[in-house]
């Protein structure tokens, strides 16, 4: 198979919108595994800032402000400060403290003690 041959294949294919289908499909699956890692990192970052907080000897807010703070951080250096909204730091700090509760009993003994 000859040069012009492959040549007139990939002209066929290209007209015929196979081409153009294939290549949107797999820009499509580039961004959405981009958009996945982003999301995982996310996650990640909002556990670590609540890690961190939770090594503070401070008020629980003062906590939350802390972890927010870190994760606000993380996506900067990441070059990703206007991917996730504050509402939505806001949930994973939450979920990640959920999380660390649900983990470590020790944490959730000592918080219901002081109730």
């Amino acid at each position: 198979m000859g040069k012009t041959d492959v040549w007139g294949v990939l002209v066929a294919l290209w007209t015929s919108g196979v081409l153009t289908a294939v290549g949107h499909a797999v820009i499509r699956l580039v961004q959405a595994n981009a958009k996945n890692k982003n999301i995982l990192s996310f996650t990640k970052w909002a556990e670590q800032g609540v890690q961190y907080a939770e090594t503070l000897n401070v008020s629980s807010e003062e906590k939350k402000q802390a972890a927010i703070k870190v994760v606000y951080d993380r996506l900067i250096a990441n070059k990703l400060p206007f991917t996730f909204s504050d509402e939505q730091v806001s949930a994973e700090i939450e979920t990640a403290v959920a999380k660390l509760h649900n983990w470590h009993p020790e944490i959730k003994q000592e918080i219901n003690n002081d109730n």
